[in-house]
């Protein structure tokens, strides 16, 4: 019996209570954000942000781009590895396509929109595409929470202050969960979902995803996609580190109201951690209040340069991606099906 294939609209999606839940939040929580930075001097905040070094916003923008082309070839990599081929045009422009609809829709409803993408347009499976994303999403979280606990070790050597402790627990948690994650798909979660009482419709993509993810987990499949996540994550602290630069924000050896190299690493970890959060696209709003915390709770900056810098961040990050995404989404054939996977 072959797996039902699934249907995603989006216009049906942004039409959900859930969706349009998710949307006003994020619209409170913004006006909530920018009366809250009312009481800063955001004047300064526009003046280093026109200031701002126009090469080094080139540099961010390029490794915002390389940083989607590399998620591209690793999720390719993955479908190699549960026996799915495709291009690498495919794979990288099914993926800005998932990526542009979780900057504009929340709860990451773009994950599952990927997956749907690739059934659509000739793949065998949708349930084996949600394991290589779920897959992927795992491996993330371990990468971001060891990555970030190691550099809160090294930005503040052994004094550690409370806040960063916590954050350091918290990111290995998530690391800890992560693993659980494909552990147990390995093992009791493959099997339980094997014997729960669903409908045919919905068991069998669950069962393929399961078996996705039991494939992909093994020591080999990870290893294939090491360097690729570590490439990302390293692309990911470039871009901030290019946007402090671009502000004049950026020391190797920084004096105050400056960061270096492992508060740039630690910040965007962070940021990505709290992106995950599927309150908001994208984590809008929550990751800029999270992060602006961190800059001036935990290193020292100014308001005013902790704003303008994520501001440019994600200007660079989200900002880039949704101009591009949507873009794509008018001409792709992939969105009307009619793209060759080969």
């Amino acid at each position: 019996m072959s797996e039902a294939k699934p249907s995603f609209s989006i216009g049906e999606r942004i039409r959900r209570p859930s969706t349009i839940a998710g949307l006003l939040f994020t619209v409170v929580l913004l006006v909530g954000l920018w009366r809250a930075a009312s009481a800063f001097n955001l004047d300064q905040v526009a003046t280093l942000i026109g200031s701002a070094n126009p090469l080094a916003l080139v540099a961010a923008l390029a490794a915002t781009l390389a940083t989607l082309l590399l998620r591209g070839l690793r999720w390719r990599e993955l479908l190699s590895v549960v026996n799915l081929s495709i291009s690498r045009r495919a794979a990288i422009e099914i993926l800005a396509l998932s990526f542009w609809v979780n900057v504009v829709l929340p709860a990451k409803i773009g994950d599952f929109y990927r997956a749907w993408l690739l059934k659509r347009n000739g793949g065998p499976s949708f349930g084996r595409g949600v394991g290589t994303v779920v897959l992927e999403r795992a491996l993330d979280l371990i990468t971001v929470a060891l990555l970030g606990a190691l550099s809160g070790a090294v930005a503040f050597g052994g004094e550690l202050p409370a806040a960063v402790l916590v954050l350091m627990v918290f990111a290995l948690v998530l690391a800890l969960v992560g693993i659980l994650v494909l552990l147990a798909a390995r093992g009791p979660a493959s099997r339980l979902s094997k014997r729960l009482p669903l409908p045919r419709q919905a068991a069998e993509p669950l069962e393929r995803a399961f078996d996705a993810l039991k494939e992909g987990s093994t020591r080999g499949g990870i290893v294939r996609v090491a360097p690729h996540t570590c490439a990302i994550w390293a692309l990911q602290a470039l871009r901030l580190g290019a946007v402090a630069a671009a502000l004049g924000l950026f020391q190797v050896d920084p004096a105050a109201g400056a960061i270096g190299p492992s508060a740039v690493l630690f910040t965007a970890l962070a940021s990505a951690v709290l992106s995950t959060v599927p309150f908001t696209p994208a984590g809008l709003g929550i990751v800029e209040a999270g992060s602006v915390g961190i800059l001036v709770g935990i290193f020292g900056m100014t308001p005013e340069s902790a704003i303008a810098l994520m501001l440019l961040d994600r200007i660079t990050d989200i900002g880039s991606l949704m101009a591009g995404g949507a873009a794509l989404f008018a001409v792709s054939p992939f969105r009307r099906g009619a793209g060759s996977l080969r």
